[in-house]
């Protein structure tokens, strides 16, 4: 990372040690928008032994420059986008790399023809296809392959694309050039400085005609798939080619779009940013007061909702994405409410009652959404899969799983990385809990009165969402590169689970800091309250041993001093029987305690020492006292 103050001090900054190495820099390569606005840089220098050094460069919202593109980039761009717009009917020729771009560019201009041709690439010859080539739908274009392997395969790629968006294509006849292996448009000028434009147009093949499409519904059908902006470039001259007045071809675009859109049922509601910059605190208090309108809750959990909902909108930088558990003793508390109102503001909200393991992941590949699932304890104790892709999507870095489709079991890598809530009736399965923010609901009591939901004026959530949006849009980075400080009482997953609400409530202020601490700490207390069965276990036998100071007991013992309390679970553990000896021997070898012969009274028999778990007691009950015992000598 640098600030110096100028991209070619930052460049030559980074590329030091090459340089010291005997790279020579070539150029900076600037990356920009339509408008011309600069989005990043690629250092060039070259070795006189024929070695590269490429590297991409971006300036941060705080003005440091850092090596690579911005992780905000999703799809890379055209080099040099912002001729389009000065040269709107030039013809594009497109090559491989910055360096051959500009400098066939440059050729263009010692022609005095800089305006009728000009030269884009998006890059090396293996980025063809993690490019965006959108802004050239309908061009006429003039793809410059070189000449070798690699250029021939991008040149393909190229074709194959240009032709999905309606572009008139031509390829230039390397082969005519008299271009040795591995030659460019470089090679080509250099060698032949007296050559001009026309011995150039000469070269050119054409590949396709203007794309005819097989029927008139076909071309209907691209050009539904086009943006308002790249279809506003062609319709013109596609009415003319459909032999139909522009408005009628609007209509037919207009209808296309409203059919494919409902075939897509992952066609989630574009949400405009709000107009203005926003106020965190307010909008993160607008959103709070709009719950408690709404449900009965307590403050607590009306915080933690209000943070999980806007980092819906940050999923794109933040690592963890904490599961939001909707949790009742009982029905009618509220839970579907909740989740119904979170589906108003969440970005990109999918509802569900009910999905299948296979319909969870690929419904998360396919369209990365916020998935509200009600009713998850009906369905989800026993589908250990299901639980498992639930988990695996707690963090981006691990959020993949592998599966094979197809008559061939072609494998598959999937992301299930993303946002989740899930309402149901208690406490749901132990790994599921410990990957969440447990919001909590009681049900109403009389004196109790919230405004029913379904009577919500919608531009409420609406204005919201927008707001949520723009919110997203401007503070990313703060989001991005935020450590919070957080509550060292609470253990390494919770920790986890609270950093990217921190994170939000960093930027509100101070009150909202408070806000989330306390949250935090209530919450996560009681979410830790609930131990699994086998830390209850632990817990129940230290309860036995401590009180008595008895240093052994044998196995059929030690079972009976369990079953005496009626409300614990060991009476009835075994379907409606007391615990077994395999049973608790089972669960204890977990925590490394293992049984072994022992001496009780005249009795020998299998059971457990006091010290045996000493450490078991020391790691996972945290609050013990535990003094433990010596081993026999």
């Amino acid at each position: 990372m640098t600030d110096n103050l100028t991209p070619q001090n930052a460049a030559r900054n980074f590329s030091k040690k090459q340089i010291e190495e005997g790279f020579i820099p070539e150029a900076l390569h600037t990356y920009t928008d339509l408008h011309g606005n600069t989005l990043y840089w690629r250092i060039r220098l070259k070795h006189p032994n024929g070695n590269k050094w490429i590297r991409p460069m971006h300036k941060d919202a705080h003005n440091q420059f850092h090596l690579g593109e911005p992780s905000d980039q999703k799809i890379k761009p055209l080099y040099g986008l912002q001729l389009l717009p000065m040269h709107s009917d030039a013809q594009i020729f497109i090559v491989e790399g910055e360096y051959p771009a500009d400098t066939l560019n440059h050729f263009f201009k010692k022609q005095g023809v800089e305006n009728k041709y000009i030269a884009i690439t998006s890059g090396s010859a293996t980025s063809a296809e993690s490019a965006n080539w959108k802004p050239l739908a309908g061009k006429h274009c003039v793809i410059w392959p070189d000449n070798d392997a690699p250029g021939e395969n991008y040149a393909k790629l190229v074709s194959e694309i240009l032709k999905q968006i309606a572009c008139t294509l031509k390829m230039i006849d390397i082969h005519s050039l008299g271009l040795h292996h591995g030659d460019d448009c470089v090679d080509w000028i250099k060698s032949n400085p007296s050559q001009t434009i026309n011995n150039l147009l000469d070269a050119c093949v054409a590949i396709s005609s203007e794309i005819r499409l097989e029927n008139d519904t076909d071309t209907i059908k691209k050009l539904g798939q086009l943006s308002s902006l790249e279809y506003d470039r062609v319709r013109i001259s596609k009415s003319k080619e459909l032999g139909v007045r522009p408005a009628t071809l609007d209509n037919m675009v207009k209808a296309e779009k409203a059919i494919m859109q409902e075939e897509n049922q992952s066609a989630f509601p574009e949400i405009e940013p709000w107009h203005e910059p926003i106020n965190p605190t307010q909008l993160l208090t607008e959103i709070s007061e709009t719950i408690k309108r709404f449900i009965v809750c307590q403050n607590e959990t009306v915080t933690a909702t209000t943070l999980w909902a806007a980092m819906t909108w940050f999923i794109d930088v933040i690592q963890v994405a904490p599961l939001a558990v909707i949790t009742a003793p009982e029905k009618r508390c509220g839970k579907s409410q909740m989740l119904f109102l979170l589906s108003r503001i969440v970005n990109r909200p999918l509802a569900a009652s009910n999905i299948s393991s296979a319909a969870l992941f690929r419904s998360i590949d396919a369209w990365q959404p916020t998935l509200l699932i009600d009713e998850a304890d009906t369905f989800m104790r026993e589908n250990e899969e299901l639980r498992g892709i639930i988990n695996c999507g707690h963090t981006r870095d691990s959020a993949y799983i592998i599966r094979v489709f197809g008559d061939d079991h072609t494998p598959r890598r999937f992301n299930v990385w993303g946002t989740k809530a899930l309402a149901g009736i208690g406490k749901l399965p132990e790994t599921i809990m410990d990957r969440s923010i447990t919001l909590e609901l009681r049900r109403k009591k009389l004196e109790e009165s919230v405004e029913r939901l379904r009577h919500a004026e919608p531009e409420i959530f609406r204005v919201l969402a927008k707001k949520l949006s723009r919110f997203a849009q401007d503070y990313s980075d703060n989001v991005r590169h935020s450590k919070p400080i957080l509550p060292d009482t609470l253990n390494d997953r919770a920790q986890d689970n609270w950093e990217p609400l921190f994170a939000i409530a960093e930027i509100a202020g101070e009150q909202w800091l408070q806000l989330a601490r306390t949250a935090a700490l209530k919450l996560s207390v009681n979410s830790d309250q609930s131990e699994s069965i086998g830390i209850q276990l632990l817990f129940d036998i230290q309860e036995i041993y401590e009180p008595q100071r008895i240093d052994r007991f044998t196995t059929s013992e030690l079972i009976t001093a369990l079953c005496k309390d009626d409300e614990k679970p060991w009476s009835t553990y075994n379907r409606g029987r007391p615990i077994t000896p395999r049973q608790v021997a089972s669960r204890l070898k977990e925590f490394g305690v293992i049984s072994n012969t022992i001496r009780s009274g005249t009795t020998i028999a299998k059971g457990y020492h006091y010290w045996y778990f000493a450490d078991a007691f020391s790691r996972y009950l945290s609050d013990s006292s535990v003094t433990p015992l010596q081993p026999p000598m």
